[in-house]
């Protein structure tokens, strides 16, 4: 008996056969990731109020399994931290003596006390702010009156759980800091006994971004202008206000547009998440210069504390589509800074700035000095 093959079979045939070879030419397995984390600190929590840092977090994860496991990264001579960085397996956690937790609970007491939540940038808070949140009243279940958290994707870097095997730097090995004028333009060579070898080339847009340097002026409304000279390679802005009044209740204030809480963003935000909460005003434009925070936000407390973060770009790459085996690397970064609102620190370190029109008023300067302090101390957990 013989098959008669019409046109659309043999099409229904030829394409099977293409889509069996596009699988077969798909990507190799990933028996390997690493992570890059680069972060450039400026402001306090440097421990100077005008200090500048960089942090690089680097993370190796295998499915391959080693008893004695040993990786390295090689990066370029412009980072400027040596030859060689060892990617060290963490010990894992000795399990107590006796047995018995660290920390036995009691009854935990029900959150307390009361916030007032703010967002927008203008001089003048917006009707229907600030929202106030009784923390004992929250009920489990109910709607959050904090807003709406942002829908984002959580970005998971290797670790000890989710992979067979894990190296870290830094580590107790090797713990040094990148220097202020570290860079990760350059070849990069990661090798070890559990993963792949992998060879990548960081370009100048994916460098570390250069650090933020808020500036704040005092508006006749009271009101604060943060301004700042754009970031090259930023993706987006968030600036925050935390504080507290006299009689303990905490203050919030984001420039998002939307409501939404102080803390409601990962450190890192994918690319895709980063343009649509642009989009959504959530974050402010890459473009964008100033903000002005509400002078009831300016004027709720002696002294506040302002953050603010650049969400910076993201590198990827992977081993040649002919690799016997597939590793994957994920290079993101970002900027932050941390100082008191209405502050100029950079001016004040320089002899100059906001102090001047206290020195006409006599008494008015050593109060300045006192508020600041007091500012500082309370943003650290000091007592007064």
């Amino acid at each position: 008996m013989k098959m008669i093959l019409t046109a659309g079979a043999l099409g229904v045939l030829a394409y099977a056969a293409t889509g069996a070879t596009a699988q077969q030419a798909s990507k190799p397995k990933v028996d390997a990731v690493y992570w890059l984390s680069a972060e450039t600190v400026s402001g306090m929590a440097t421990g100077q109020p005008t200090g500048i840092e960089k942090n690089l977090m680097l993370q190796l994860g295998s499915v391959r399994r080693n008893p004695a496991p040993s990786a390295d990264h090689l990066p370029p001579q412009a980072l400027r931290a040596g030859d060689r960085l060892p990617l060290v397996t963490p010990a894992p956690a000795t399990p107590k003596a006796d047995g018995k937790p660290d920390f036995r609970p009691g009854t935990p007491d029900g959150p307390k006390g009361r916030i007032e939540l703010y967002w927008g940038c203008g001089e003048q808070a917006p009707v229907g702010q600030p929202v106030v949140i009784d923390l004992a009243a929250m009920k489990p279940g109910a709607p959050s009156p904090f807003g709406t958290v942002p829908n984002v994707r959580g970005m998971t870097p290797p670790s000890t759980t989710s992979h067979a095997t894990y190296g870290e730097w830094p580590n107790g090995r090797n713990g040094t800091r990148v220097p202020r004028a570290a860079s990760l333009v350059g070849d990069h060579v990661v090798q070890g006994n559990y993963s792949p070898e992998m060879r990548f080339a960081v370009a100048a847009g994916n460098d570390f971004l250069a650090p933020l340097a808020p500036r704040n002026a005092a508006l006749a409304s009271g009101a604060v202008r943060v301004h700042w000279s754009a970031l090259t390679n930023a993706r987006g802005y968030l600036l925050s206000v935390t504080g507290a009044k006299a009689d303990g209740t905490v203050f919030m204030w984001t420039s998002s547009a939307v409501r939404m809480p102080a803390m409601a963003l990962p450190d890192y935000l994918e690319q895709g998440d980063i343009a649509r909460l642009v989009q959504q005003r959530v974050l402010l434009a890459p473009e964008a210069t100033e903000c002005i925070v509400p002078a009831a936000v300016a004027k709720a407390a002696e002294s506040s504390m302002l953050m603010m973060t650049a969400y910076g770009p993201e590198g990827n790459y992977g081993s040649p589509r002919e690799a016997p085996a597939g590793w994957a690397v994920k290079l993101r970064t970002r900027a932050t800074h941390m100082s008191l609102l209405g502050v100029d620190l950079a001016s004040m370190m320089a002899g100059g700035g906001d102090g001047d029109a206290d020195d006409a008023a006599g008494e008015g300067k050593p109060k300045k000095k006192r508020g600041l302090l007091r500012g500082i101390g309370g943003a650290l957990g000091l007592p007064g």
